[in-house]
């Protein structure tokens, strides 16, 4: 399955590609998360084909190469909880010659899937965290609380990571959380 979901994700991006050539766009980045981004990134093995972008405030005129990557959302960063330096620690996908196109870290994804927490982001976390650097994932988790996030979904964003740490049993996660706790 993964082959052929991979290979569809990969060629949306590739017809991007091309179309922004052959209209004379000039190279842009593109930051993916959620599923797909997983996928391409090779971070999971699992059926999607919407993409999630990261909103970089993106001109009108991408629009027409954007549409090839229907369905697709646009994350605003200012909603949700994507830590402030997320391209620092992004991998760019080297298939792509003419975009620029990077997948967030685990650890980034990880944090951004916890606000809303369904059953297929627990999955995903389930199978990403094994592989995350935990003090980053704590980190993160502090640039969250101390961001301009209100304080609703700064309390949901808390509760559910503290039930993912509870859930996989992370080490030392009792006092980084009381620790993450004072930040509320």
């Amino acid at each position: 399955m993964q082959n052929f979901v991979l290979q569809d994700l990969e060629q949306a991006l590739f017809d991007m590609e091309l179309m922004s050539k052959a209209i004379s766009i000039e190279p842009f980045e593109i930051y993916l998360l959620g599923g797909s981004g997983c996928i391409l990134a090779g971070y999971l093995d699992r059926a999607t084909r919407d993409f999630d972008i990261v909103d970089l405030d993106y001109k009108a005129s991408l629009g027409r190469v954007l549409k090839l990557l229907e369905p697709y959302d646009m994350i605003d960063l200012r909603l949700a909880a994507i830590p402030p330096l997320f391209k620092e620690r992004a991998v760019r996908l080297g298939q792509f010659r003419h975009l620029l196109v990077f997948v967030l870290s685990r650890e980034d994804i990880i944090i951004s899937k916890l606000p809303r927490f369904n059953e297929r982001d627990q999955s995903d976390i389930a199978e990403l965290l094994p592989m995350a650097d935990i003090s980053l994932l704590f980190a993160l988790a502090k640039e969250i609380l101390d961001s301009d996030l209100l304080r609703p979904a700064k309390q949901v964003f808390f509760r559910n990571l503290t039930r993912c740490l509870e859930v996989h049993n992370v080490p030392n996660h009792v006092q980084q959380l009381e620790e993450l706790r004072k930040r509320l």
